[in-house]
């Protein structure tokens, strides 16, 4: 199960890049707020995984 989550984690790190390049080429305020917007929920699935990759490490330290 740790590889998977890792790998999701490594998955939306990349996603991160692309959305970031996508806002900061955007010429449009609308489109780059997009953009922008995808980053931070990407941020906040990574949080999640790592947030539940940190939970299994515990569990199977004990």
């Amino acid at each position: 199960m740790k590889k998977i989550i890792e790998a999701a984690i490594e998955e939306e790190r990349k996603a991160q890049v692309s959305y970031q390049k996508a806002a900061d080429a955007a010429q449009d305020p609308e489109t780059k707020a997009f953009f922008e917007q995808l980053v931070k929920d990407e941020l906040s699935h990574e949080k999640r995984l790592r947030d539940r990759l940190m939970a299994i490490k515990l569990i199977q330290d004990d």
